[in-house]
């Protein structure tokens, strides 16, 4: 007979003691059943469910036995609703993972995948169907998504289905014997989750070659040299907020938020590899594009390891990044129009690096970079691309390699269009920009009215 359960906003509703059939016409939630058994052994025995969760190599076909008898008496009290997922492998349905809703602690959902049928959004189906289920019949409040930090497959699902991602808990899962970090996110109630887009951009992460460079996402591989990269004394005087030292724990959490931050909208990081041996080079990001009051904008950094210091190696990954950077979303770039960078003011090889790829001085914020050495200037640039502007390729650069226009810098020679009124000021604006427009005459770059302070 139906049980009374709790909704989320205290009311009673009535719950089945068995699974309901839900489906969505490809993925199909339904009870447990002993034909299940040999699917539940090949979820148990795979590599991956056995890293990110707490079934183990022993778990056998006793264990999957008793949890499809535990999953039928569950319903009956309703901690938790278990589903198994079926899907069609070739001309007929199979077993396919399960899928959990928990009232307790917290409202929560959990679920695995078989390995044949991962790779198919099968597993965002069955969380679609469960959680409006959840929402719609069970009166569930919220729904909370927790994994193991790192479980990049798992977030996957929960991003397709519009969970929103709340933080990193710091050891906060057992692991065996140890604990470990925990990702988490939410789902609230509201429009069905079908029909609700991932809450944010999941920037792609394309392998950029050219001028001279490969950029390339960051592998196990690089952590050696990441490592010494980011202990090397040079990166540490300019930059704050690396560890001291720079552990191999550090470089491994370097590796796991890339993908993370990625899935958030708010920046992609590649390794600058050497194209013959792929060997890693330095690191060079966009990052900031989930800033609200800068929809369209982006903030560059980038850092070298000792060794491939002066071959120009950063200065050729960053022009090819402003060019993938200013290329429409619709073509596969990031659909930016506008980047910026800091660097300490008296750090004259990152300015090189941003002169070379055509950033402009636009400010020197005092005391506003904090090196471990104490406060001190920095200079601001910024790159823009102007309305319907494609950045140009490598060949047909303008002077000074800059994708853009030629700054007035002073060491170009180079004809260009300085605004009246610039004179002495200092004032200066980025390529493209509303400061640039035509009230301008064209004097020759290095005259005495040039800009003061353009490097």
């Amino acid at each position: 007979m139906p049980r009374t359960g709790v909704a989320g906003d205290g009311g009673a509703v009535t719950l089945p003691t068995s699974p309901p059939v839900l489906t969505d016409g490809v993925v199909t939630l339904r009870a447990h059943t002993d034909a299940d058994v040999p699917g539940l052994l090949e979820v148990y025995r795979d590599p991956g469910t056995q890293r990110w969760t707490s079934l183990g190599p022993d778990s056998g076909e006793s264990e999957a036995r008793e949890w499809v008898g535990l999953a039928r008496r569950r319903w009956a009290v309703g901690r938790p609703h278990v589903w198994a997922v079926e899907a069609a492998c070739g001309d007929h349905p199979r077993y396919a993972g399960s899928i959990d809703l928990r009232r307790d602690p917290v409202p929560s959902v959990g679920y695995l995948l078989a390995p044949w049928a991962r790779g198919r959004g099968l597993a965002s189906r069955a969380l679609r169907l469960a959680a409006d289920w959840g929402f719609d019949v069970a009166g569930f409040a919220a729904l909370h998504w927790t994994c193991r930090a790192g479980h990049v497959a798992s977030w996957r699902v929960a991003h397709a289905c519009g969970f929103r991602f709340e933080g990193v808990r710091t050891r906060a899962l057992p692991a065996g014997d140890d604990l470990v970090d925990a990702w988490t996110a939410v789902l609230l109630p509201g429009t069905p989750v079908a029909d609700r887009p991932p809450a944010t951009t999941w920037w792609p992460h394309p392998v950029l070659d050219g001028d001279g460079v490969r950029l390339r996402p960051p592998t196990e591989a690089d952590l050696d040299r990441h490592t010494e990269a980011c202990n090397d004394p040079v990166a540490r005087w300019w930059s704050a907020t690396l560890p001291v030292p720079y552990t191999d724990d550090d470089a491994r959490r370097w590796l796991r938020d890339h993908t993370l931050e990625r899935s958030l909208g708010s920046g992609v990081g590649w390794v600058i590899a050497d194209p013959d041996d792929d060997r890693y080079l330095g690191t060079l990001s966009v990052f900031g594009t989930d800033r609200p009051y800068t929809p369209t904008g982006g903030e560059v950094g980038y850092r070298a390891h000792p060794d491939a210091r002066g071959r120009g190696a950063v200065s050729a990954a960053l022009r090819r990044v402003v060019r993938h950077a200013f290329t429409p979303v619709a073509d596969g770039g990031m659909g930016r129009h506008r980047l910026q960078l800091g660097a300490a003011a008296d750090n004259t090889a990152s300015r090189r690096v941003a002169e070379r790829a055509g950033f402009r001085l636009w400010g020197r914020p005092r005391a506003d970079g904090v090196p471990r050495h104490g406060e001190r200037d920095r200079r601001r640039r910024g790159l823009v691309r102007p309305a319907g502007h494609r950045p140009a390729p490598a060949a047909r650069r303008n002077c000074r390699g800059c994708p853009v226009a030629c700054p007035p810098c002073g060491s170009c020679g180079c004809p260009v269009a300085v605004p009246s009124g610039w004179g002495r000021t200092g004032r200066t604006a980025a390529a493209g920009s509303a400061a640039a427009e035509p009230s301008s005459t064209t004097r020759r770059c290095g005259t005495p009215t040039a800009p003061a302070g353009c490097a």
